[in-house]
């Protein structure tokens, strides 16, 4: 661990020694951007991304004071260069460990708790809703794919977390659905397996005008009779 830490998963925070650091609003969108970004982002493209109703000269006047009043630590938060920002190589930052995690082949509840989180709920700026929706559709496949590796391993408890945090993201995947009724009924649960299944499919006519399809239909289709 380094002393400094940048939070964007379920809201934003910087920590430095382990100690919250109060950043103000401003400051904050900047540090975000970076931490968005693997490598450094001109200062032109930072300036119209954080000031977009500002005029070009303004947007830079603001960078600008938005830099002075960043808090400097002895280990750097940001390398500010004559064309271009980036954050410093020490700062950890929990959204691109969770990025790392998703890629990886293991199954930890850890990894379980970084797919759960959103990326900065309430932020409304477009570079945000961009990476977010980004997120959204990462971290679903993610749950499924350690729903799997958690039932591979025995472990149906966790399997049943994940599944669960996949249909609490989006409550039409069928897929998520698909193996939570698979677990119910794995776990000797056939009352569970209908109704997760009556579930969705309640949902998916109310918002869809759809049917589930055949594949999640015949998991349960003897129960139903």
């Amino acid at each position: 661990m380094t002393g400094l830490h940048i939070q964007l998963l379920d809201g934003f925070r910087l920590d430095c020694e382990h100690s919250p650091v109060h950043v103000v609003p401003g400051a904050r969108r900047l540090l975000a951007l970076l931490a968005l970004r693997e490598g450094p982002v001109p200062r032109p493209v930072a300036a119209t991304l954080l000031w977009p109703g500002a005029t070009e000269r303004r947007a830079a006047a603001c960078l600008r004071s938005t830099l002075w009043r960043l808090v400097k630590p002895a280990t750097p938060l940001v390398v500010a260069t004559e064309d271009a920002l980036a954050l410093g190589r020490e700062v950890e930052v929990d959204f691109r460990r969770a990025t790392a995690v998703a890629e990886a082949p293991g199954a930890s509840p850890e990894a379980l708790a970084l797919f759960k989180a959103d990326l900065l709920p309430g932020w409304w700026q477009p570079w945000v809703q961009a990476e977010r929706e980004w997120w959204r559709q990462a971290r679903l496949r993610a749950l499924e794919a350690l729903s799997e590796r958690f039932r591979s391993d025995g472990d149906r408890h966790h399997a049943h977390q994940a599944a669960l945090a996949a249909v609490q993201t989006d409550p039409l995947r069928e897929s998520a659905h698909r193996t939570l009724v698979e677990l119910h009924l794995a776990d000797g649960n056939p009352a569970q397996a209908v109704r997760q299944y009556q579930t969705y499919r309640t949902q998916l006519r109310a918002e869809l005008g759809m049917e589930p399809s055949p594949h999640i239909h015949e998991l349960v289709r003897t129960l139903l009779r």
